[in-house]
This record gives C-alpha cells, sequence and structure tokens, in this order.
C-alpha cells in the first residue's frame, strides 16, 4: 500500500486517498509532521509541549500497536487515524490516550481493540466496523455518540459515568441488549433503527430519554421505565414510521415515502402509575402497564 504524498503521508491503496483531515479547520495553516520512521502523520495541539495527535496511519501492517511515545512526544489521542483502512485486523492503543475520535471509521475487517485506561471520549470511534463483535470498554470514558454505528455488537453495557450516547448504535442491525446508567443526560436516536434490539434495561436515576432514542425499533416489545424519568423527546420510545414503497418487492433497495407515524405492533411502557411515563403513554397511544 503505498503513501498518497511525497513525504510518505496518507494510503493509497484502494484508488483514494484518506487524507483528509476534517477536525483541522484550516488546513494550510495547521503544520502537519511525518514521524521519523514514515509510520505517522500528526500535528500537535496549541499549548500542550509535549504531546501530539495522531492523524494517520502511513503503513500496511493488519496488527498494530501503537507507540506511547514518537520523535519524543506522548500520543495523547487520536482522529481518523485508521479512516478507512479496510484491511485493518487488531490494533493496541497505549496508555495516556484520551480520545479517539473517528480513528477507526469504516475499517470493515475490525476485530480486535485494546483500549486504555484514562479514555475519555469515542466519538465516531468505531463507525461502520462490520467485524467488530465485541470490545472491552474502560470506566473512564464519558463520550459515546456514534461510536458504535453498523458494528455487529450484540450486548453492550455502558460505563457508570457515561453523560453523552447520542447516536451510539444508530441503524446497528445487531444489537440486543443494552444497559443505560443512570449518568446519561444525553441520548438522541442513540438505537433508532436498531431492528434486533430486544432488551433494554434503564437504570433508576436516568431523568431523561431524549429524542428518537428507541425509535423505529421492531423487536422491542416492552419498556420499563424508570420513576426518575421526568422528560421524554419526540417519538422517543414505541414508535415507528408508515412506510409505502415503491418498485419491486425483491429490490435490494426499494424508494418509499412516509406516510405517517404508529407505535410498534405488540409494545408495551412497563412504569408507575401517574408517573411521566405514563402521560406519555396515554399521549402516544401506546399501552401501559403499571410494574
Amino acid at each position: 500500500m503505498n503513501a498518497y504524498w511525497s513525504d510518505g503521508r496518507g494510503r493509497y491503496g484502494t484508488g483514494e486517498s484518506y487524507d483528509y483531515f476534517w477536525m483541522l479547520e484550516d488546513e494550510e495553516a495547521c503544520e502537519l509532521f511525518t514521524s521519523s520512521d514514515g509510520l505517522w502523520t500528526y500535528w500537535l495541539p496549541e499549548d500542550e509541549v509535549d504531546s501530539m495527535e495522531l492523524l494517520r496511519y502511513n503503513g500496511s501492517e493488519t496488527h498494530i500497536q501503537i507507540p506511547a511515545e514518537i520523535d519524543g512526544r506522548k500520543v495523547t489521542s487520536l482522529a481518523c487515524t485508521f479512516d478507512g483502512f479496510y484491511e485493518l485486523k487488531s490494533v493496541e492503543i497505549p496508555e495516556g490516550v484520551v480520545s479517539i475520535e473517528g480513528t477507526f471509521y469504516g475499517c470493515e475487517n475490525l476485530e480486535e481493540v485494546r483500549l486504555p485506561k484514562g479514555l475519555e471520549d469515542m466519538s465516531h470511534a468505531f463507525d461502520c466496523c462490520y467485524s467488530l463483535r465485541q470490545i472491552q470498554v474502560p470506566e473512564s470514558v464519558t463520550d459515546f455518540s456514534y461510536a458504535f454505528k453498523e458494528t455487529a455488537l450484540e450486548h453492550f453495557a455502558f460505563p457508570q459515568g457515561t453523560r453523552v450516547i447520542t447516536g451510539a448504535f444508530l441503524g446497528c442491525s445487531s444489537l440486543k441488549q443494552v444497559t443505560i446508567p443512570k449518568t446519561v443526560n444525553m441520548s438522541d436516536e442513540a438505537f433508532s433503527d436498531c431492528e434486533a434490539l430486544e432488551c433494554v434495561e434503564l437504570e433508576e436515576g436516568i431523568e431523561k430519554l431524549d429524542d428518537y432514542i428507541f425509535f423505529d425499533c421492531p423487536s422491542l416489545k416492552e419498556l420499563k421505565i424508570p420513576v426518575s424519568v421526568k422528560e421524554f423527546g419526540e417519538k422517543s420510545a414505541g414508535m415507528m414510521e408508515v412506510r409505502e414503497y415503491d418498485g419491486d418487492e425483491d429490490a435490494l433497495i426499494r424508494a418509499y415515502r412516509i406516510k405517517g407515524y404508529e407505535v410498534v405492533p405488540g409494545f408495551r411502557i412497563v412504569g408507575v402509575q401517574g408517573s411521566t411515563a405514563e402521560r406519555y403513554a396515554d399521549e402516544q397511544g401506546i399501552p401501559f402497564t403499571e410494574g
């Protein structure tokens, strides 16, 4: 797999360049560096004297142990480092890394990742990692926004201290069971379109369910709502689209129009009588059971 740029940074092995660094507002004004061994492209965040953020892996190994230091500086964050590296199989991330934003986007064959203690931000980290079936997450992570879209994870428990799960499993067709702690305060579309999701455990103490958090989850037939939940967002649970399709029924992709919304067949809410959960159920026409 050859480098895209003459100085060795970027990958060019599939007819495309993945050397676009979206997190840099002005690439022309931001100086990029290539490591002495040619394997890494990085930049130096302002006001951080001895640290770096890895932007791109330039090699072709498919089993990688990321070094804790490169060119005498500590590696503290990764951003889109392996974006689009389809062949990647496994990665070990060193202690000291606190953010892996967008790091493995599109790594279709990634199967194993070892995450460091102290990691905090996993936003967009494993989006479209279709082969990722299991992962151990450190208790320190607080931001899971869009972290596991379209992965193969079937069971997941967010750690205590988690704050953001916005879009965390959006469109994930494999997820079956999830546990959500009381510390979560942002959850828009977290499990929207999770067609296999069957079991959800909401911890007592969670205060709100944001817009579309459990929207269009046809396998979820029951949701027990803690009395601590005081706020429901738009179509947050038990609702799905009513679609009118065009074209051949056997086609892989069919165009459709949204005709409206309805309660997921067989769905019910379980909660405390007189609670916000019962009021939400009444407003949406969802069956409610005390329990």
